[in-house]
Order: structure tokens, then C-alpha cells, then sequence
């Protein structure tokens, strides 16, 4: 990523997808797994999207700010 005084950074971000018709159990499992990670790795960018139409690269920049 460069920022505006040219400076590169390499941000970290956790990127979650649960599709939106995708069973209720299997919501709760992949919650679960999505906290549990985020802990172990000590994750402060997460971002959970439930249409992959979502995830653009536009979209992420405006989450990095």
C-alpha cells in the first residue's frame, strides 16, 4: 500500500466470508473459527463480507485508511 507521502506499508487484515445463504450452523462454526484465529494471531484488522461482489480493491483501500 503507498500512502500519500510516499511511504509502503504491508498491512495485515483478516478478510471474512460467510456466504449470506449458507446454512446457520455452519455460520456459527466459521464464527467461531473467525474469533478463535483472530485471538491466536492477535488480529486487529478484521473484516467479514457475505457477497464476494463486496471484496474490491477500492473496498479494501477505504477499509485500510
Amino acid at each position: 500500500m503507498v500512502h500519500d507521502d510516499s511511504r509502503i506499508s504491508y498491512p495485515m487484515c483478516f478478510i471474512f466470508y460467510t456466504p449470506r445463504d449458507s446454512q446457520m450452523e455452519l455460520q456459527m462454526m466459521y464464527a467461531y473459527t473467525k474469533s478463535a484465529l483472530q485471538r491466536e494471531i492477535n488480529l486487529t484488522r478484521v473484516y467479514e463480507i457475505r457477497e464476494l461482489d463486496e471484496l474490491t480493491e477500492e473496498w479494501l483501500k477505504e477499509k485500510l485508511k
